[in-house]
């Protein structure tokens, strides 16, 4: 694809400077597969956070400590009422230094499984393309590898942040819809590279066999760094779309929207055949974009989070109404890079809900296209500061 040579470098590792000591990558791939064994479709996705790689290159280190283990010493400590030295050390700021590889799955039994390697064994793959990290490859067209985590993992590292289970994949994809840039300032950039994406393969989870076929993939790719994680974020994107007005499947339709960049949201949107775009700058009147998230409680489905986003785009507005239904959301921790045992916690799920698109005509509003959305990933996250 012509489009793929224009944004090739954002394939690559692209952390320098001082953000190698204080700042993050992330890589994001999200698809739908269907169990061999049931039929029924799930919502898989596979991330790469990169984050301080060059504090600690040659240990994986996490800011959040275990504390499962008390040695005879800190418990004479403990009762005599003074902290001992090993628990005076775990109090120390650690900077975090590590490459993660996360991947799990969305719905009712949704969870994520992480794989921390050390910076240093980050590395492409000589005369390739390709970046390696422990047994995961990950290319412009290409996953593959697998994470997983026991529950006795769990106990001796709760510091793991994640839950029991297992997951590996062997995927290609395609990029169909690319993005250009749409948040793009000094340290600190977001590109939702692959809007809508083909993604093909397998993918075994918890043991069971899943196939990824191109056309069901419903595939989205995007790439963020600088020096710290947004916080607020808030997040919705889809390419599965059907027209309320005749019916027909919107094949040529996607969008994905996010934030906070400083309080506001960028937005890509292709919906057939009319783009809107919508970057990080000044509101003016004919160019705004207003985003909420908040909860409520249906009788029949119990509680619910509504994601609402409404772009005003020159002479179009654009309004979309997302839900996801509480039981089938999780939360997904991510460590700050400035350490302090802080991190970004991300509420996320899969949603439907209903997209329109209207043209100013005066003082009145034409409706030019209006559609159910299926498979949203919606996600909103704020930072923590663990022990607070």
């Amino acid at each position: 694809m012509a489009s793929s040579k224009i944004y090739k470098r954002f394939d690559q590792y692209v952390l320098r400077g001082n953000l190698r000591h204080q700042g993050f990558e992330r890589w994001r791939y999200v698809f739908s597969a269907i169990s061999k064994v049931t039929g029924k479709e799930c919502k898989f996705f596979i991330e790469l956070y990169i984050v301080n790689p060059a504090v600690s290159p040659k240990v994986a280190l996490l800011s959040q400590k275990s504390r499962l283990a008390i040695s005879e010493s800190d418990l004479q400590y403990a009762l005599a009422g003074t902290a001992s030295a090993a628990h005076a050390n775990d109090e120390i700021d650690v900077k975090p230094s590590y490459v993660l590889v996360k991947a799990g799955a969305f719905g009712v039994n949704g969870k994520q499984m992480n794989k921390f390697v050390a910076s240093s064994q980050f590395a492409l793959v000589k005369n390739t393309e390709t970046f390696k990290v422990a047994d995961c490859l990950f290319s412009s067209n290409a996953l593959s590898g697998s994470v997983a985590v026991t529950v006795q993992d769990l106990r001796v590292k709760p510091e793991l942040l994640c839950n029991p289970g297992s997951m590996s994949w062997d995927l290609k994809f395609e990029r169909v819809v690319e993005s250009e840039p749409l948040y793009n300032k000094m340290n600190a950039l977001w590109i939702p590279i692959g809007v809508k994406s083909l993604f093909s393969g397998t993918v075994v989870f918890d043991n069971q066999e899943f196939v990824v076929l191109p056309k069901s993939s419903y595939g989205y790719i995007d790439k963020s760094w600088g020096k710290k994680p947004k916080s607020p974020y808030f997040h919705i994107s889809s390419s599965k779309m059907t027209s309320i007005i005749n019916g027909k499947s919107m094949l040529n339709s996607c969008f994905s929207m996010e934030g906070e960049f400083g309080g506001k949201l960028c937005a890509f949107m292709q919906l057939e055949n009319s783009k809107y775009i919508v970057r990080n700058r000044k509101i003016f009147k004919k160019n705004a974009i207003v985003h909420d998230c908040s909860q409520s409680v249906d009788p029949v489905d119990g509680e619910k989070v509504h994601w609402t986003v409404s772009v005003h785009q020159g002479k179009y507005v654009i309004d979309a109404d997302i839900y996801c239904k509480g039981k089938d959301m999780f939360v997904r921790d991510y460590e700050m890079p400035q350490g302090k045992r802080c991190l970004l916690k991300i509420l996320g799920g899969i949603g439907n809900g209903e997209i329109r698109v209207y043209k100013k005509i005066g003082k009145n509003l034409e409706l030019l296209e209006h559609a159910n959305v299926y498979e949203a990933v919606c996600e909103f996250g704020q930072t923590e500061e663990v022990g607070k």
